[in-house]
């Protein structure tokens, strides 16, 4: 597992997201992933607590920034 690249890719992908969605301060924001898909893996057979841990460094800080909240599906 890459950490610098799950923080990339997790980064450019909030990035984008926030430029079309049209998100502001006090919205909350939804993220459903699979820490399992994020390493390469089965839904359900794979999860990976440091996989989760590297997304939410790289959004958390720039929607919190932002004002927006975070809330996880997973």
């Amino acid at each position: 597992m890459d950490k610098q690249l799950i923080q990339e890719q997790a980064k450019s992908a909030l990035t984008e997201l926030l430029s079309v969605s049209g998100l502001k301060k006090g919205d909350i924001l939804v993220v459903g992933c699979s820490s399992s898909e994020i390493v390469g893996e089965t839904i359900g057979h794979g999860s990976s607590i440091e996989a989760a841990e590297n997304v939410f460094e790289a959004i958390y800080p720039i929607l919190k920034e932002q004002g927006i909240y975070l809330a996880a599906q997973c």
